[in-house]
């Protein structure tokens, strides 16, 4: 009897730790590392703050969505593997929401911030980790240059949130509620330094056991140009 009572608990045990396993999230206040690490270009003059964070692609563009913030998004709870584009919108109008509510102020969709996440997204999947560091060391500042977003005639400043889950955790809901969930996810996703935004995100997670649902990285940034 006794092995029995062992035996069921270790099983609670194992399905309690899958469960709380099926969405993480992970993210880096850009404050820390901005006070960490700060660059200046000599020759022109330019500080540069650098933040540890994913990135995504994109050029200014109009408000990602038209609209009112306070509506329900639509897609909002549809699992990303039945429709990634419509999930990627939800996501960034329920980034908007949170914000509205917060009178944090519209953001842009930007493309550079946009390739950097996508890039970073599936990094991650392909190499199976889940860090704002990949393997080989690279680090938000480095994504954001080789997008192109981060420049030497620009002072700029980047925070990111990553996520991943499976099935009804793959929803643009789930993934936002996560966030907020964490102080520091929180802190980024609301922060009014930021006018710019970037999500990738692609399907799988980096976890051979989570074969289907979702990888995401958020990225938003501020810049200002000499040029």
């Amino acid at each position: 009897m006794m092995l029995v009572l062992a035996g069921g608990l270790a099983v609670w045990l194992l399905l309690v730790i899958i469960a709380l396993s099926i969405c993480r999230v992970a993210a880096i206040a850009d404050e820390r590392e901005a006070r960490r690490r700060l660059v200046e270009s000599g020759r022109r003059g330019v500080g540069v703050g650098l933040a540890t964070a994913a990135v995504s692609l994109a050029a200014h563009a109009p408000p990602a969505h038209s609209r009112p913030a306070q509506a329900p998004c639509a897609n909002r709870d549809v699992p990303f593997e039945a429709a990634p584009a419509l999930v990627h919108d939800a996501l960034l109008c329920e980034i908007e929401r949170v914000r509205a509510r917060r009178h944090a102020g519209r953001l842009r969709l930007d493309a550079r911030l946009e390739l950097a996440a996508a890039r970073h997204a599936t990094d991650m999947l392909e190499r199976r980790y889940f860090s704002h560091t990949s393997p080989g060391g690279g680090e938000l500042g480095d994504r954001a240059r080789r997008a192109g977003y981060a420049k030497r005639t620009c002072s700029w400043r980047v925070g990111e949130v990553l996520a991943w889950g499976v099935e009804g955790r793959s929803t643009a809901a789930a993934t936002v509620a996560a966030w907020l969930d964490s102080r520091s996810h929180r802190h980024i996703i609301v922060s009014r330094r930021y006018s710019e935004l970037g999500v990738g995100a692609v399907a799988g997670t980096p976890f051979e056991r989570f074969p289907s649902g979702v990888t995401v990285a958020a990225v938003l940034g501020t810049r200002h140009c000499s040029t």
